[in-house]
C-alpha cells in the first residue's frame, strides 16, 4: 500500500466518504460531488496516482480535507482490509459512506469468452465489494455511528442484456444479485445499496459526442444519464437513512432499449 500519511486524525463532524476509482471520469465526479456536500474524501487510486494527487490538491484549495489510497484490487479480501486501515490512518476512523466505483469494463463476448478475463471481472467487479462490505461491516460493529452506508455500482447492463461485454457484464449480474443478501446480512451496521449506471462516458476509443449521439438515437426517453446525475444519485444514497437495499438504474430509461449487441463494440 502507497498511502499519504498523515501527522494527526483530523476533527470527527465532517462525515468521510471513501470512493473507490476516484481518481478520475466516473468515480472522480462521484467524489466531487461529496465533497460538496460537507464530507471528507478519501481519494483511492490504483494507476492514476498523479491525477489522484491532483484531486487531492484541488479538494484541498476549496478547504476540503482529503487524502489519497493508492492500492490495486487484485486480491479481494487484502484489499478490503487495507482500504479499511487506510481510512483509519489517514482519518483515524472508518467511512461514513463509501461508494464502490473502481471498475474495468474490458472488451469479451459470450461466443467467445475469456478465462483469465472472467476471473479478473469477477475478482474486481464481484468479489471485492462482497469482501469490502464483509470487513467494514466487522469492523463497524463496534463503531457508535449512527448510520454508515456502502454504495455498489451495478451497470443498466443487468437489465438490458447482450452478448457484449461477457465477463464484465457476468461479474455485475453477480454483484446485483447479491445486493439483497448484503442488505439483510449487515442491517446492524451498513445500508447497502446499488446504483446501476447508464452509458455516461466514452472508452474504447470513442469520442464523447459520438456516445452521446448514439445513446440518444436508440434511448426510449431520446436522453442520456450524465455523471452528475449518478453522483447526486450517490449522495441521496449516502444521506437518506431509510434506504436499504435500494437498486436505482440511474440511465435515463437506456435499459428499455430492444438491442442484441452494445452500443461500443471495439474493433
Amino acid at each position: 500500500m502507497n498511502s499519504r500519511q498523515t501527522a494527526c486524525a483530523p476533527p470527527t463532524h465532517r462525515p468521510l466518504a471513501l470512493v473507490t476509482g476516484s481518481a478520475k471520469r466516473l468515480g472522480r465526479r462521484v467524489i466531487e460531488a461529496f465533497a460538496d456536500a460537507g464530507y471528507d474524501c478519501l481519494i483511492h487510486a490504483h494507476r492514476s496516482g498523479d491525477e489522484a494527487q491532483a484531486l487531492r490538491a484541488h479538494l484541498a484549495d476549496r478547504g476540503v480535507h482529503a487524502e489519497v489510497l493508492l492500492h490495486h484490487i487484485s486480491d479481494p479480501a487484502s484489499a478490503a482490509e487495507a482500504l479499511i486501515e487506510g481510512a483509519q490512518g489517514l482519518f483515524g476512523r472508518l467511512p461514513d459512506t463509501s461508494v464502490l466505483c473502481a471498475a474495468s469494463y474490458d472488451y469479451d463476448e459470450a461466443l467467445s469468452p475469456v478465462p483469465h478475463m472472467l476471473t479478473q471481472q469477477l475478482a474486481l467487479n464481484f468479489l471485492f465489494p462482497v469482501q469490502y462490505c464483509a470487513a467494514l461491516g466487522k469492523a463497524a460493529s463496534t463503531a457508535n455511528v449512527a448510520d454508515r452506508s456502502v454504495t455498489l455500482f451495478t451497470d443498466y447492463k443487468v437489465h438490458r442484456v447482450n452478448r457484449d461485454f461477457f465477463s464484465y457484464s457476468i461479474s455485475k449480474h453477480a454483484l446485483a444479485g447479491t445486493l439483497p443478501y448484503l442488505a439483510v446480512a449487515f442491517a446492524q451496521q451498513l445500508r447497502v445499496n446499488a446504483i446501476a449506471p447508464g452509458p455516461v462516458l466514452a472508452a474504447h476509443g470513442m469520442t464523447q459526442d459520438h456516445l452521446n449521439q448514439l445513446v440518444q438515437a436508440s434511448s426510449v426517453t431520446a436522453r442520456h444519464p450524465t455523471a452528475d446525475d449518478i453522483a447526486r444519485t450517490a449522495v441521496f444514497l449516502a444521506s437518506t437513512p431509510a434506504m436499504v437495499g435500494q437498486h436505482i438504474c440511474v440511465d435515463a430509461g437506456a435499459r428499455f432499449d430492444q438491442v442484441t449487441r452494445e452500443l461500443v463494440v471495439p474493433n
